[in-house]
């Protein structure tokens, strides 16, 4: 299990990696020093949206962002993964979820399952709902690969809140945790009022 990234993430990490070193923030010798050759060399090629990438040339150029323009925030790449779902519901994706929003839950797991490991290969998707008095809360354990890096792991919190909360019409509170090299568990539940 290398496990790997679909060309639609990895898009707008390089895209913005490229605009600092546009911007002046970074230098090609600052991105010689934090990156591999394999890197380097996918910063320079286009991006094709159905191919698969490096899972480590992602947690690199992700770290990249992190350190450079985040200053080390890990809300920075919670709001990189708001960021990415609102990208495809602006395109329609999930218009779904917004439909019945008491099964709001459901609609999430139906959407996350296939999606997840449409995005990252090699990850196994599972979701639990468990009725609250107020709403309900989810769980979705995801198997992943040994390199899977811990910041992809918050991006992906960023993008089941974003879709959660649509779909709830409300609020969510999600966190993230791994709970072991290859898994991690992403948590919702209604936002405190």
């Amino acid at each position: 299990m290398g496990g790997g990234v679909k060309g639609t993430a990895i898009a707008s990490v390089i895209e913005d990696v490229n605009r600092l070193v546009q911007e002046g923030r970074l230098s090609r010798t600052d991105l010689e020093v934090r990156l591999e050759r394999e890197d380097l060399e996918v910063l320079e090629q286009k991006v094709l949206p159905s191919s698969w990438y490096s899972l480590d040339s992602y947690g690199r150029l992700s770290r990249v962002l992190f350190e450079v323009e985040g200053k080390r925030d890990v809300e920075y790449l919670v709001e990189r993964g708001r960021r990415a779902a609102e990208r495809l519901r602006a395109a329609g994706l999930y218009a779904q979820l917004a439909v019945g929003r008491e099964r709001w839950g459901e609609r999430l797991g139906q959407m996350m399952i296939p999606l997840g490991p449409a995005i990252y290969r090699d990850t196994v998707w599972r979701i639990e709902l468990r009725a609250l008095e107020r709403g309900m809360q989810f769980e979705i354990e995801v198997d992943v690969p040994g390199n899977f890096p811990d910041l992809c792991r918050h991006q992906t919190q960023g993008f089941v809140e974003h879709a959660a909360s649509h779909a709830a019409g409300t609020p969510i509170d999600v966190s993230s945790e791994r709970l072991a090299p290859t898994r991690i568990v992403i948590r919702g539940r209604p936002a405190a009022r």
